[in-house]
């Protein structure tokens, strides 16, 4: 019906707009076999036929809607269900183009139309990467150039003969732009086909179909000429009609993604083409033509300050770039070089990359192309924060300055033992010699900017040839057009820190980086500043103490900046540097983190909705915390809003905050000597947070340990059972690793070890995580890895809350229990850690004093676990350490408060303190009692005798 509805033209055009889109939207959701609701088969066998019997819609909106819905179900029909679409097309386009009935306006839509289609067809075949539709794209590559080629070449020509009709007066005659605009429009669709074939429709060279090679030769020298006619039009008419100059500009662009494309991916054959030289060598024409543009005022009498067309000149600069240093035309591994290497080789250090070519390439972009231009000076004024935030960015190959950085850089790496030496001396020069000239003022201001800027760029190729801090002694800090000198300075020197900058010179850079980042200057100079001295406070060779006396001004620097900017991406610079002086620097700090933290308001205040700016304030406040280490326990109740709303799980912003919001948390915890209300009022989301199956896991089970190391009655008392509970959940989920499962028994053992039975126990019970432990070890399905962890947990109740323990056995069946023994000892064997041998075995000795047979019979294998501990020579606590493995070694006082905690709690671990002799004797003298005499002698004449007399042995 929709489809009816756009065929039908005596609809209003509004309607059949409407129904195309609708159409179009309904194809792209249910015209896949795969969909919800799809399509069914006789309704695509309506609309298929009907496709291409449309293609005279004159109406742009509507023509284009329809060109979409045709190429959309060609994306899904073709080459399965509709194989010979591609045919059926190329049939239309020859029959449009030799219809002598057809009147040129007639025909003009026509051909659009179906060179659209067959544009957007093409394209969705090059981004497939599945082979059966690659294959395709190739099969049909020989027909498509067969058809669209000659159209192609007859349009050309017929442009060329519209063009020698006006030659003399193009400018200034309607008819002529209304004659050829419909030839460059079809121009422009045969452009956008073809060079998709030619680069992703053609394998191999010897593949080649006919016309691909002699259109892609020819498109060079149609690309200059158009570019003349655009360049012609553009200077010396000012009525030319708008859509006109896009469509030409258009067409020349095209050329060059046509060409960067085929570099990209047929680099050997791009070079190897025998018009390589041509087209390149045109290219670096318009790029030299172009270069007094580049540094042009809008002073300059001839008023042009622009490049014609830039993108044409980031063009021509990527595919050099792409020539100068491409690992397609280097060695291999082993230093040998094919033949078609060999060839790009001599191709590109004979004809392209000439020595007196390299010489000139690399004056005219140092001298025209990356000095700094007019259009970032005005930036600078309207827009500084956005104009540094491009600076960092990695879209380089959208500016034609930063493209040209690249390629300058490029080409002195490639040809270092050339260009360097030359470089160094031109840079070596001092402002007074370099500017005793004849050139004006702007003009030696530009040089000097580039000499600056390929003193930073070139910094790794010239750690030879120059003596960097030599030259900032002869180099002063002078006024230049909008603070161009004292930017490029601070640039500088982040670009050396990092290569070669001696310690004894670091104090000179942090005075000139401090001096430049004062709230006299330029926002941009402050910003480059700060930014330059992060680099030297990230650098590997930074001497905290020789910073020392640097802290307070930079502090001062960094909160005037902060107060003046209003980007979050600028401000989450400022915010990371001022973290990273935080971190390296370090107990230095303490002096200044009243101020630091009373940032912290208005930076949040200011952050809200801006997800990645307040994880940088998170992480900012956790390197404050690191630093203070104890003194921090009286920011608990400031920091706790924070925790609480990264890591609120019904707040939307937890997504992003969370896991920097935990490790604040986790922080804050290690550091703390006692829990205010605050704190304790973050326990109720513990629970939710176990649940919560993340990478943060670990790190939320270290913070319940955290909790319970320093005051575990009082984080039971309220949230016990819910953290208890969460805990169970949690090791009793099968789904889990065993690595999971181990962290979160840890943190169980650790809360039997700290929380007494009257204040844990009925936790315990309630949470019903015994029975889902002793179940575990019951049933056995689970590997002896994981069930050893479970057997751990129940050797350490047992060891803590014997009653417990003992009354929870006793409660068993016979038989049950004596699966659990004999599965329990068993388990020892796989129990690798000394500490927790030894409490596994104190675990036996706790259970035996029962009277439950099941755990009786279970004796026999008991008795030579407990000779091999007792016969254990060797210290348990060269083997065992319970303080946390992730924690850096250098920590110092940072997690003092947390380390003397877990190392008091190991101190006092049963499985080292206890003496397993005393423990045992107690034990069976406890079970004699228990069983009586006549019972208990039975009972232990099942033991293996020899066992028996060692056991006996080593008791006394």
């Amino acid at each position: 019906m929709l489809f009816d509805i756009f065929a039908d033209r005596t609809v209003p055009t509004q309607i059949r707009w409407m129904a195309t889109i609708t159409l179009k939207n309904g194809i792209d959701k249910y015209w896949k076999r795969s969909a919800l609701h799809p399509i069914k088969l006789p309704e695509k066998e309506l609309i298929r036929p009907r496709l291409l019997t449309m293609l005279d819609e004159d109406t742009p909106l509507v023509a284009l809607q329809y060109c979409l819905v045709v190429a959309k179900i060609a994306r899904w029909e073709f080459p399965r269900v509709w194989p010979s679409f591609a045919e059926d097309l190329l049939a239309q386009i020859q029959a449009i183009a030799t219809d002598p009935s057809l009147s040129a306006a007639r025909r003009g839509i026509m051909e659009n139309n179906v060179l659209y289609i067959m544009h957007l067809f093409v394209k969705s075949l090059s981004s497939r990467t599945l082979v059966l539709e690659r294959q395709s794209l190739r099969q049909i590559t020989p027909l498509v150039f067969a058809v669209l080629a000659p159209i192609y070449a007859e349009r050309i020509a017929q442009f060329h003969e519209v063009m020698l009709r006006n030659q003399n007066h193009i400018s200034d005659i309607a008819t002529f732009f209304a004659e050829s605009l419909p030839l460059l429009k079809t121009i422009r669709y045969c452009i956008k086909t073809l060079r998709r074939l030619w680069v992703f429709g053609i394998e191999k060279a010897e593949s080649i179909p006919a016309g691909a090679q002699e259109f892609y030769e020819a498109s060079i020298g149609h690309q200059a000429a158009f570019y003349d006619l655009f360049q012609k039009l553009t200077l010396e008419s000012s009525s030319i009609p708008d859509d006109y100059q896009v469509v030409l500009r258009k067409i020349v662009l095209l050329y060059g993604k046509m060409y960067i494309d085929f570099q990209k991916y047929h680099a050997v054959r791009f070079i190897t083409m025998p018009c390589a030289k041509q087209m390149l060598q045109w290219y670096w024409l318009q790029i030299a033509a172009e270069a007094p543009r580049m540094v042009a005022t809008p002073e300059d009498s001839d008023g042009a300050c622009e490049p014609i067309m830039e993108p044409l000149l980031i063009q021509g600069l990527e595919l050099y770039k792409n020539v100068v240093k491409n690992f397609f035309y280097t060695a291999d591994d082993n230093n040998q070089l094919d033949d078609e290497v060999k060839r790009c080789r001599q191709v590109i250090d004979g004809e392209i990359l000439t020595p007196d070519a390299i010489a000139k390439m690399a004056e005219l972009l140092m001298f025209y192309y990356i000095p700094l231009k007019p259009k970032d000076l005005e930036r600078w004024q309207d827009d500084p924060e956005g104009w540094m935030t491009d600076e960092e960015s990695d879209f380089w190959n959208f500016d034609v300055r930063r493209c040209a950085e690249h390629l300058f850089t490029d080409l002195v790496s490639q040809e270092r033992d050339r260009l360097a030496p030359e470089l160094a001396k031109l840079v070596m020069q001092t402002d007074e010699g370099a500017t005793n000239d004849s050139r004006s003022p702007i003009e030696q201001h530009f040089r000097r900017e580039g000499r600056y800027a390929a003193l930073g760029l070139c910094a790794n190729d010239l750690y030879d040839h120059v003596d960097f801090c030599k030259w900032l002694g002869q180099h002063r800090v002078e006024e230049s057009p909008m603070g161009v000198a004292k930017w490029r300075m601070a640039w500088l020197v982040g670009k050396w820190v990092v290569v070669k900058f001696p310690a004894d010179q670091r104090p000179h850079a942090y005075t000139l980086l401090l001096e430049l980042a004062q709230s006299d200057e330029l926002l941009v100079v402050r910003i480059e500043a700060l930014s330059s001295l992060m680099r030297c406070i990230d650098d590997w060779d930074f001497d905290p103490e020789q910073f020392a006396p640097f802290l307070k001004p930079a502090f001062e620097c960094i909160t005037n900046v902060l107060a003046k900017v209003d980007m979050p991406e600028t401000r989450m610079r400022v915010v990371n540097f001022l973290s990273s002086i935080v971190q390296r620097m370090q107990r230095e700090i303490v002096p200044y983190a009243e101020s630091i933290i009373s940032l912290i308001p208005p930076l949040w205040q200011s952050a809200a909705g801006e997800n990645m700016y307040q994880t940088t304030i998170l992480v900012l406040i956790t390197k404050v915390i690191e630093a203070l280490g104890a003194q921090s326990t009286s920011l608990q109740s400031f920091v706790a809003p924070l925790v609480r709303h990264s890591t609120d799980l019904t707040d939307p912003a937890h997504v992003y905050l969370i896991e920097d919001g935990i490790e604040l948390w986790l922080i804050l915890i290690r550091n703390a000597t006692a829990l205010d209300s605050s704190l304790m009022e973050l326990l109720q989301l513990l629970p939710g947070l176990l649940q919560y199956s993340t990478e943060t896991l670990r790190k939320v089970l270290k913070v319940v340990e955290g909790y319970v190391l320093i005051d575990a009655p009082g984080v039971f008392h309220n949230n016990g059972l819910a953290i208890v509970e969460a805990l169970h959940a949690l090791v009793s989920d099968t789904n889990l690793t065993v690595r999971a499962t181990a962290a979160g028994y840890n943190t169980l053992n650790m809360i039997v070890q700290c929380v007494p039975f009257e204040a844990g126990g009925k936790a315990i019970i309630d949470s019903n995580v015994l029975w889902t432990a002793f179940t575990f070890i019951v049933e056995k399905k689970e590997a002896e890895l994981a069930l050893v962890h479970h057997a751990g947990f129940l050797s350490r109740i047992a060891v803590h809350y014997p009653q417990l323990f003992r009354e929870f056995v006793l409660a068993q069946e016979a038989t049950l229990a004596g699966t659990f023994a004999k599965n329990w000892v068993d388990l020892f064997d796989d129990v690798g850690n000394v500490a927790q041998r030894r409490l596994f075995a104190l675990g036996f000795a706790v259970a035996i004093a029962t009277t439950n047979d099941g755990i009786l019979e279970a004796l026999p294998l008991m008795v030579p676990v407990w000779n091999e501990i007792m016969s254990d020579t060797g210290s348990s606590l060269v083997y065992f350490s319970d303080v946390d493995d992730d924690l850096p070694d250098d920590y110092g006082e940072v997690v003092v408060a947390e380390n003397k905690r877990r190392q008091l709690l190991l101190n006092a671990d049963p499985a080292h303190k206890f003496d397993i002799k005393h423990v045992l004797a107690d034990s069976m003298n406890e079970c004699e009692r228990l069983n009586g005499a006549d019972r208990f002698h039975a009972i232990v004449a099942r033991v293996d005798a020899a066992d028996f007399e060692d056991f006996k042995n080593q008791l006394s």
